[in-house]
């Protein structure tokens, strides 16, 4: 697949491709990584707080996962940690869910990142987590580190954009960029949003080259970060 040349930037040497799904796709490894996938969700939502969201949620992800997967149809898979909602996430998934998640680790190469939703969860079904991995010197783990020189790409803060667009506002996910660094949209269909001023982004990100890239219905759309609404 030729990558569109609006959805590719660099970091380092290495070259990254931007998915409208909100997945990031490195051709030179043929690699997919994603974040923030929160399976059983609502089936958490529902056992601490009664909520009624019909548990649904991890299956729609997966469908949308199997369909990145298809279109791109890479050696590897990371996924950039908080895979599951909680640590008992992987025992309320349905069996049905558990064998979409089964089919789609058995045909490409899997690393989950350790996220703070899901750092209890050491092992499922003999599944392998880390604390980061780092390919071409970029820096691939669930949160920030707080130093804007560090190559990292990162996940965690659900990064969303507000912008005024033919008289109304929306408030959509979106990869957050700077020259060094990268914040992925949460993948999981449940998954709120932190709006890309916040406060908590200026400890890491470098203000060099800083651009938000939303995700449109069918497009990303380029946006600079003084095109952007505080929540």
């Amino acid at each position: 697949m030729r990558p569109h040349q609006d959805s590719l930037f660099h970091i380092g040497h290495l070259a990254i491709q931007m998915d409208r799904s909100g997945a990031l796709y490195l051709p030179q490894h043929k690699i997919m990584i994603v974040a923030d996938l929160h399976f059983e969700k609502a089936t958490t939502l529902h056992e601490k707080r009664g909520s009624a969201l019909p548990p649904f949620d991890s299956r729609d992800t997966l469908i949308r996962l199997q369909n990145i997967i298809k279109k791109y149809q890479p050696d590897q898979f990371i996924c950039l940690g908080d895979t599951w909602h909680d640590s008992r996430g992987p025992s309320r998934m349905q069996r049905e869910d558990r064998d979409i998640l089964r089919n789609i680790i058995t045909n490409c190469q899997t690393n989950f990142i350790i996220g703070n939703h899901d750092e209890s969860i050491l092992e499922v079904d003999g599944l392998s987590f880390y604390s980061e991995i780092i390919i071409d010197g970029v820096v691939f783990r669930h949160e920030p580190v707080e130093n804007e020189n560090l190559p990292q790409i990162c996940g965690h803060l659900h990064p969303v954009a507000k912008v005024k667009l033919k008289g109304r506002v929306i408030r959509r996910r979106c990869f957050y960029l700077s020259k060094m660094q990268c914040v992925l949209p949460a993948m999981g269909a449940l998954s709120g949003g932190l709006n890309c001023l916040d406060s908590i982004y200026k400890g890491f990100m470098s203000t060099e080259d800083r651009r938000v890239v939303i995700l449109g219905r069918d497009r990303l759309y380029n946006l600079g970060v003084k095109s952007l609404l505080a929540d």
